[in-house]
């Protein structure tokens, strides 16, 4: 079987060169050590010449570095052959796949597309306030049902906030839609959707913008919440997106799901949905926790104080350490799992979104004990016991 690194090589170089790269996603760092996680490369326009822009994430946060074609060519053949295992890359006219197998053979997989299929326009304005995945000036049909925007595209001042948001967590999405099957129907679950704009922003970007075969189906507790979305549903005519009445712990499926959102799950809930991800060993995971009193409850004044000795420093500590903990279980059980800011601080403390997805390779059995083992360390500094979640991986088998 031929080694198809060369050919990796050059078909990077020649797409920066030529100004044909339309995205690229490199992942699975090869040193165990490596600071950055994922390196995501997009065209932009700067001052009217054509550059790169590299997103490179560590496990909290993300560098961006623009860099010219020359250079930007010279950066994508490095990180495809030296620092991570996997590429994926996306021209004018084909979708790419590379992977470094242990013994260092590469292995290269190609996908023609439509060039009707390109989420991205080769180059891209980056003196705009941002390029958002909807853009404004564009009439969205969810958008306009839902008043955040116009007939004419036009986003209403009352619903700017809102618009920003549901564009800021597609980002996260696309991010990681690489993840998701390619040769079969994604399924998604929004646990605890709410008046579901997240939802209807997820349906379009995987079927409109990215093009992919999807169900989604939206869960809440409140049946009006429910019948008004699908009622927009059905008034948009809308495919394979319904809405149902259920409970985030009680609900079943009977295939696995390939997306779990939760956002602004109350305290424990966001623990049961992470924990039904895990269960389907779904893809990929975005949760947004709020409301989170496990933890503080079970804090003593005396527990690391002066830091547990003022209600809102407790609160606050409380939250963040729990966090903490849900991220090292999830990559305890084979998840890259990132802690990221969702919105700006000024609209809402409660701005912290966890994205995980599955990746097996991602770390070394040692560090997937160690993971579990900081949760326990954590535990026993704290004096408080196992947690919702780890509970849950505890008695689904999934950890000892």
């Amino acid at each position: 079987m031929p080694d198809h690194a060369l050919e990796l090589t050059e078909l990077l170089a020649n797409a920066a060169a030529n100004k044909v790269l339309v995205k690229a996603t490199f992942s699975s760092p090869r040193s165990p050590e490596s600071l950055f996680l994922r390196v995501a490369v997009r065209p932009i326009d700067v001052r009217g010449g054509s550059m790169l822009q590299f997103t490179s994430q560590t496990a909290t946060q993300e560098f961006h570095k623009n860099l010219s074609l020359d250079e930007a060519a010279n950066e994508l053949v490095r990180l495809a052959t030296k620092d991570f295992k996997n590429s994926h890359f996306t021209t004018d006219s084909a979708s790419f796949e590379a992977r470094f197998s242990k013994k260092g053979k590469c292995f290269l997989s190609t996908k023609p597309i439509a060039t009707t299929a390109l989420t991205f326009p080769l180059e891209q304005p980056h003196n705009q306030l941002r390029n958002h995945l909807i853009p404004e000036g564009t009439p969205c049909p969810f958008l306009v049902e839902t008043g955040i925007m116009s007939k004419t595209g036009i986003v209403l001042a009352s619903h700017s906030r809102k618009f920003r948001q549901i564009n800021r967590f597609l980002e996260f999405i696309h991010d990681i839609a690489e993840s998701l099957p390619s040769d079969r129907t994604i399924r998604v679950i929004d646990f605890g959707c709410g008046k579901s704009y997240l939802t209807f922003a997820t349906h379009y970007l995987l079927t409109t913008i990215l093009k992919r075969d999807v169900e989604i189906i939206g869960l809440d507790r409140r049946e009006d919440v429910v019948k008004t979305c699908s009622t927009i549903v059905e008034r948009l005519g809308i495919q394979n997106l319904r809405f149902a009445v259920g409970d985030i712990a009680g609900y079943s499926s009977n295939a696995n799901i390939d997306l779990v959102i939760s956002l602004h799950a109350c305290d424990t809930a966001t623990d049961e949905a992470i924990a039904q991800a895990i269960r389907w060993q779904s893809k990929a995971i975005l949760a947004v926790p709020c409301c989170q009193h496990e933890l503080n409850s079970h804090l003593s004044a005396s527990a690391l104080a002066p830091l547990t000795s003022f209600g809102i420093a407790k609160e606050r500590f409380a939250s963040l350490a729990t966090d903490s903990m849900r991220v090292a279980l999830l990559n305890a059980v084979g998840y890259q799992t990132q802690l990221l800011e969702f919105i700006e601080t000024e609209h809402t403390p409660k701005n912290l979104l966890i994205r995980g997805v599955r990746n097996q390779e991602y770390l070394a059995v040692d560090a997937k004990t160690r993971s579990s083992s900081d949760v326990g360390a954590l535990r026993a500094l704290l004096g408080i016991p196992p947690l919702t979640l780890e509970r849950r991986l505890v008695e689904l088998g999934i950890l000892n």
